[in-house]
């Protein structure tokens, strides 16, 4: 890679369908990725190197455009958790059309309301998943897509050199208070402004270098924001990235001692999973960094692991305690806007204080409920102004950043001079279910229309594991049943929205305005289930 194009990337004037040529030709045959997932009609092995994804990239981008994929087409990707979802991204954005990955394990009801509100008018879908899909779709198979690649080998599209990465490159589906789906439109600029640090890192080349001695472990959906800033930080950086498409704790715990891990990405559920697991028992010595994203983590659970963690082995031997950076960020930020920092230490116990500080390339504010900004110090509403701050969500034109840039996230905190960053509290409306979120106004949509539901509110009770576990407070009729109702809720809702408990009432608390109190309608259900198995 030039020192012109290396510039390029840095400053995130790079978009994704030219991103994989550009690695390739720095980093060539060194390892990026390894995924036990097979690519049909590609025979890459678990393992791939730049080069590969490169080729991947670029005969995929081939029998898109064969089978009709343009500039400006909004193409759904639903395909299992495997590094194809990236593939399909870095393929489609190579041709100007903008990629809508999506979660699989929604219903054909949620992904209809992902189609009309991203526009797709085309799909990729594993086998299977057709049925998801209404006729209005263009659906391809990977099947089929994969008897394309092997009939005609040769067919490939390289990068071309007119796509504009301030243009909508990938639009991600999110929520709100209203209850209806989203699509916000992110840029190539705004997913890899954030990672400029990565890529002006001095690696070398083979197995020298920073990236030669390094390798990170992660589990994460690529539909998620997080997943895919992940794999796009690594593949920047030139780091090889272990990735399952699912996480199991014990596996995990496996690979960061086999293979010597010393950076693990995760969300709070699996650092729960870990210390289940065995964490305390096993040698992790040689992760120097944990990092987590889409919830707080408890500081507690986060001063264990970096004690399970080391700054550096020496003949052997572990020195001192490992890094934990907790990250605040959001779909509508391009993933990561501030973190939370536990450094390092030389001693063999965690003592040094966290704190919080903005990303670079981000500003932050806090601002009271007519907008203006508060004092510093002083607890208002987070608001972003930066390049990962998304251009707007499809098809919306009343929602999303004001007219200076400032996206309001809804959460609450503390910002500081220099952009000391304290979390203060998260938007009542919004659940987070294993490190995914979930706005209850758009599942009471669904919930609404299950037989004997006369109203609904879905609230959020602790769960050490999850977070919150979703819980259904719901005003019945005649006939009701609890466990018919959970049983249909699995045909219709996706896993992680679905509540697993219901609690009845005669009347939902709401506020003077009518709305839900969802506050009152939680101690409700945690008075309820309290002491319940």
């Amino acid at each position: 890679m030039s020192r012109s194009a290396t510039r390029d990337l840095a400053r995130g004037d790079v978009h994704l369908g030219e991103l994989t040529s550009l690695l390739a030709d720095r980093y060539g045959e060194r390892e990026a990725v390894e995924d036990p997932g097979a690519t049909p009609g590609l025979d890459h092995g678990p393992r791939r190197t730049f080069a590969q994804i490169e080729d991947a990239t670029a005969r995929l981008a081939a029998a898109h455009r064969t089978h009709g994929r343009r500039s400006g087409d909004r193409v759904l990707v639903i395909v299992d958790n495997r590094l194809d979802i990236a593939l399909h991204v870095f393929a489609l954005a190579r041709l100007g059309a903008v990629p809508v990955p999506v979660n699989h394990r929604l219903t054909a009801r949620e992904v209809a309301a992902v189609v009309e509100a991203s526009g797709a008018v085309a799909a990729i879908v594993d086998a299977g998943l057709e049925d998801l899909l209404g006729d209005d779709v263009d659906a391809v198979t990977t099947p089929e897509l994969g008897e394309h690649l092997q009939r005609r080998p040769g067919d490939r599209v390289g990068a071309p050199d007119d796509l504009d990465p301030r243009a909508v490159a990938v639009l991600l589906t999110t929520s709100g208070t209203t209850g209806l789906p989203k699509a916000a439109a992110l840029t190539s600029q705004g997913l890899l402004a954030s990672l400029g640090r990565a890529v002006l890192a001095p690696v070398g080349r083979g197995r020298r270098g920073r990236a030669g001695r390094d390798r990170v472990l992660a589990s994460l959906p690529l539909t998620h924001v997080m997943g895919l800033s992940t794999l796009l930080g690594t593949l920047c950086a030139g780091v090889p990235l272990v990735r399952r498409d699912r996480f199991h704790a014990e596996e995990s715990l496996d690979l960061i001692e086999e293979q010597r891990i010393n950076l693990f990405v995760g969300v709070p559920t699996m650092y729960a999973d870990l210390e289940r697991a065995g964490a305390a028992e096993r040698d992790l010595s040689t992760v120097q960094a944990w990092v987590s994203s889409a919830d707080v983590l408890p500081p507690d659970r986060a001063r264990r692991f970096q004690g399970f963690g080391a700054i550096a082995r020496v003949r052997g031997r572990r020195i001192g305690t490992a890094a934990f950076v907790d990250i605040y960020g959001m779909v509508e930020l391009s993933g990561g806007a501030a973190v939370r920092l536990y450094p390092p230490t030389l001693s063999a116990r965690p003592w040094l204080p966290s704190f919080g500080v903005k990303l670079p390339g981000m500003r932050v504010r806090a601002v009271d409920a007519d907008g203006e900004p508060v004092r510093p110090g002083r607890i208002g509403e987070l608001q972003f102004r930066g390049g990962g701050v998304l251009r707007g969500y499809e098809g919306r034109d009343d929602v999303g950043p004001d007219q200076q840039g400032w996206f309001s996230t809804g959460d609450h905190g503390r910002v500081w001079p220099g952009g000391i960053f304290q979390f203060a509290g998260r938007d009542k409306d919004r659940l987070k279910v294993g490190g995914f979120s979930v706005f209850p106004a758009e599942v009471e949509l669904e919930l609404r229309e299950a037989p004997g539901v006369r109203d609904v509110a879905l609230v959020g009770v602790p769960d050490d594991r999850l977070g919150e576990r979703p819980v259904a407070v719901v005003v019945a009729e005649e006939g009701f049943d609890a466990e018919e109702f959970l049983a249909w809720t699995k045909e219709y809702v996706a896993g992680y929205r679905r509540p697993t408990r219901v609690v009845e009432t005669d009347e939902l608390p709401r506020g003077n305005h009518g709305k839900i109190d969802r506050s009152t309608a939680t101690d409700l259900a945690v008075s309820e289930l309290e002491g319940a198995p």
